[in-house]
């Protein structure tokens, strides 16, 4: 079975698409795990509405993040857990597909899909690709962790002993908890594939995280961050140069980042570098 881990925090704007994209699956064996972290809206509500038993919705009060991504990681039945956030999009054949890679590269700790986005109130335009492809051709992310981070959280699918053999999410950290656990992994000696087409899309919106407040804490954590991914995984002086670069992106104006995420990271993957 898989669990599909959902956390949740004031997202009555889209908690409804994402699950209804969830309970749209192909893959018929699966129970959609939801820690509400301490909503004060109608996130609460609208889940409710669902009544689907494959639903379990644990109001677990303000928590945290990632406190509330490892209280699901450990209320997860599954042999597989497969990451959503409560504003983004998975494709129908998402947890099929995934499932597929997973017992066709049996090495392989955690499959992921490239970074693909979609506008606020847009929906994703989805890539034609062949399913066969889809489940048997994986790439290995270590290069890419070491200029960014180049996965939607939402795509992670993980084996549930990888996760506990890390420990799950680090709760010391308040942001950027994706990238950091995908070093983890490569740290204590995992893998990590990504699919070459998309199967989950992030939202991009104003309301996110990242974007709100604390702006040069954020960022300077990222380079900290990258630094430590170059370091574990091997890179030299070459990438460690272009930190200055990125550090200088990740203080552009919001309005400009937001034309970037949307102009490049949407194109279709056989668009991409």
């Amino acid at each position: 079975m898989i669990s599909v881990l959902m956390t949740s925090y004031n997202a009555q704007a889209y908690i409804a698409a994402a699950v209804k994209s969830i309970l749209a699956q192909t893959e018929p064996e699966f129970e959609c795990v939801i820690i509400d972290d301490g909503s004060t809206d109608n996130t609460i509500c609208i889940v409710k509405q669902f009544r689907d038993p494959r639903i379990r919705l644990i109001e677990a009060g303000r928590i945290g993040l990632a406190r509330a991504l490892n209280l699901g990681v450990r209320e997860s039945r599954g042999e597989f857990i497969a990451r959503h956030d409560a504003d983004d999009l998975s494709h129908p054949k998402r947890l099929e597909i995934q499932k597929a890679a997973m017992q066709h590269f049996p090495d392989y700790s955690a499959v992921v899909s490239p970074l693909f986005a979609f506008h606020a109130e847009d929906v994703p335009n989805w890539p034609a690709f062949g399913l066969e492809k889809a489940r048997t051709s994986l790439s290995d992310l270590r290069k890419k962790l070491m200029l960014f981070n180049p996965v939607v959280h939402t795509s992670l699918f993980v084996r549930g002993e990888a996760m506990q053999q890390i420990r799950g999410y680090d709760e010391s950290r308040t942001g950027q908890l994706d990238w950091d656990l995908y070093v983890r992994l490569y740290e204590n000696g995992l893998k990590l594939g990504s699919l070459e087409v998309p199967v989950a899309a992030k939202r991009i919106h104003a309301r996110q995280f990242f974007e709100r407040g604390a702006r040069l804490r954020y960022v300077l954590d990222g380079v900290v961050l990258q630094d430590r991914a170059i370091r574990a995984l091997g890179g030299g002086f070459s990438y460690r140069a272009l930190l200055p670069l990125w550090f200088s992106y990740r203080m552009l104006p919001h309005k400009v980042r937001m034309w970037v995420k949307k102009s490049y990271f949407s194109r279709r993957p056989d668009a991409r570098e």
